[in-house]
């Protein structure tokens, strides 16, 4: 019997738009793990970054494929009661979520667990297939027929999600064992990546050589098609070879301050990091001849700062033009003195009628909370249009 284990690469960037990370990830010889959190008041981080933490932990614990799943199923039990206890201590961040989609690799196979639509792909003798099905609302309707995955891609309810680990409600875990083999290649994601860039480009990508090359690649497609939502990447071969390296962290679980946000949460110990390189800057003053134009610039400076101050104080929910979602801004819809904060996955033309004439005319919010609160409001009105698409104001549901 071969003995097998996993050569990884792994990457996690915020994005163009998104203010924070809220993706998390794992990579280890015998383990891959993604999750996507979801929910405001940054909240999903500390989802994503939980369930990462108690994957790791259930898998550790376990030998064989077969036994393996049934530790990932109960580390979803786990992770919920870790979101629970949160949301218990602080009811602002209830609401928060996260995807969960996992590789364990034990001997010549491969337990799978998956919640979401965060997705796993094996790349195999230069094929692509990917292994996951998304859990979301036009995955039901691409299941029943009434559109195409062409059509999915671009639907107004794309990112509708029919199952998450939210901690309130019991959710069904997609469990598999698969067999695998040396040469195989894994990609775990968030749908920063998949739900940016198609299968084509991810295949092209997954072609090349080298792991690390693999993941800056897909990384850098991701971003030049956009990145409108955070990216976690992890690509793993499977190799016979018996590997020493150190498992990584990545996203919102390498995170310290989220780690401190979660006192009963057992996080996995990493190898030791590469000290990061400071560059040092030294500013030579000259002498007393400086002084005035100095001051004139501090009055100047000064006079700067306080209306940026201002505006860094000012804040509005409004419609992203380019995608016509809604989204947070900082500073003042007048003459443009302002900057996407935060872009949401609610379409401006899925709101009932009151609440997307608010939008489209943008509202203001007192600060950050406020306004994601205010956006959470907005993304309840959407769900409801789509639950009872009778209520009065809803639009139609194209399909």
């Amino acid at each position: 019997m071969t003995n097998l284990s996993l050569r990884f690469a792994a990457r996690s960037e915020i994005g163009k738009v998104r203010r924070n990370n809220e993706d998390a990830g794992y990579a280890a010889t015998d383990l891959l793990v993604v999750a996507d959190g979801m929910g405001g008041h940054e909240a999903g981080e500390l989802a994503s970054a939980a369930t990462v933490a108690a994957v790791v932990a259930a898998a550790s614990n376990s030998a064989g494929a077969d036994e393996v799943l049934h530790q990932l199923s109960d580390a979803v039990v786990t992770s919920g009661e870790y979101i629970a206890d949160v949301v218990a201590g602080n009811r602002d961040l209830a609401g928060m979520g996260t995807t969960m989609t996992v590789v364990a690799l034990r001997e010549e196979r491969i337990a799978m667990a998956h919640v979401g639509d965060s997705r796993a792909y094996v790349y195999r003798d230069g094929v692509l297939q990917q292994m996951t099905k998304d859990h979301t609302f036009v995955q039901t309707l691409v299941d029943s027929g009434e559109i195409t995955l062409e059509q999915a891609a671009v639907h107004p309810r794309r990112n509708l999600m029919m199952r998450a680990i939210d901690g309130i409600h019991a959710v069904e875990v997609d469990l598999s064992v698969r067999e695998t083999r040396e040469g195989d290649r894994y990609l775990l994601c968030s749908d920063g990546l998949c739900g940016v860039i198609d299968a084509n480009t991810i295949s092209d990508c997954l072609s090349q050589e080298d792991l690390t090359q693999v993941v800056t690649l897909l990384i850098d497609a991701a971003m030049l098609a956009g990145a409108p939502d955070n990216i976690t990447v992890v690509v793993a071969d499977v190799v016979s070879d018996a590997i020493e390296i150190d498992p990584v962290l990545i996203g919102s679980a390498a995170d310290s301050t989220n780690q401190s946000r979660l006192p009963a949460v057992d996080f996995p110990e990493e190898g030791e990091s590469t000290p990061k390189a400071i560059d040092q800057i030294v500013l030579e003053v000259g002498r007393n001849w400086l002084a005035p134009v100095l001051a004139t610039i501090g009055v100047i400076a000064l006079s700067i700062g306080m209306t940026l101050w201002w505006l860094a104080n000012q804040w509005f929910v409004g419609v992203y033009e380019k995608t016509d979602v809604v989204a947070i801004f900082q500073g003042v819809p007048a003459g443009g003195m302002y900057r996407l904060v935060e872009i949401s996955n609610i379409e401006a033309a899925s709101l009932p009628d009151f609440e997307r004439d608010q939008v489209y005319q943008t509202f203001e919010s007192g600060d950050l909370e406020s306004a994601e609160a205010a956006v959470k409001r907005l993304e309840l009105s959407a769900n409801l249009c789509v639950l009872t698409p009778t209520t009065p104001g809803c639009p139609e549901i194209v399909q």
